[in-house]
């Protein structure tokens, strides 16, 4: 089997493992659509290396976390690196400036003795930048998250690091289960599925799953 490497943030594996309370529904999905997790030292180390459910399925080799030297390979990839952090994040600031919401970013500024690898404040989106580097670094074609910004923020670095033979796809929790609607040779029943959606707290999507299995079986 042939698997896709999928960047996972720490939203989208809390939802679809309900918080550590269902870690085989989180493996059946992503088996069931060939895709292989991978997660950002970055993400591992400051989001998700606190749940003991995380590093167990890391133990067991189900999620690989990726090292540094393989998007960053010298001096001049870590400079590029951190200055398209730098250029993300202040499009990314100025973009929910203009958008007015309720979410907005303030100044980045790195205190001393830090820096980007080793910088993290909630709710300034720092994560986000690193896995969307991460992807267009090493040409990865899948990110599985519930943040609505990183949409935004793909857009953004497609246009500073445009490449005609890359593709970056962004899928969410109920977007990877009503692949596996859709599906002929799904591991799952429809009582299975309709189940996990239940469990990630989807229950208003639930009709809509059943409409697109029923289509399709």
């Amino acid at each position: 089997m042939n698997k896709k490497e999928a960047i996972v943030d720490t939203c989208f594996f809390n939802k679809l493992s309900n918080e550590g309370k269902n870690i085989e529904a989180f493996k059946k999905v992503l088996n069931d659509l060939e895709f292989k997790p991978v997660v950002h030292p970055y993400i591992s180390e400051n989001e998700l290396s606190m749940f003991p459910y995380f590093n167990k399925l890391v133990h067991d080799g189900f999620i690989r976390i990726a090292e540094y030297n393989e998007f960053i390979v010298d001096e001049d990839d870590r400079e590029l690196y951190e200055q398209y952090f730098f250029d993300l994040y202040d499009e990314m600031k100025k973009y929910l400036e203009i958008k007015g919401g309720k979410k907005q970013l303030e100044e980045l500024v790195i205190p001393k003795g830090q820096n980007i690898f080793t910088y993290r404040k909630a709710g300034n989106s720092l994560g986000d930048v690193h896995i969307i580097l991460m992807a267009f670094f090493m040409r990865l074609p899948i990110i599985l998250t519930e943040d609505g910004d990183i949409d935004s923020l793909r857009s953004i670095t497609k246009r500073k690091m445009a490449s005609d033979s890359y593709n970056l796809d962004i899928y969410n929790v109920m977007d990877l289960i009503l692949m596996i609607a859709k599906k002929e040779d799904t591991m799952f029943s429809k009582k299975e599925l309709e189940k996990v959606v239940l469990e990630v707290k989807e229950r208003p999507r639930l009709s809509e799953v059943k409409q697109v299995w029923n289509s399709n079986h």
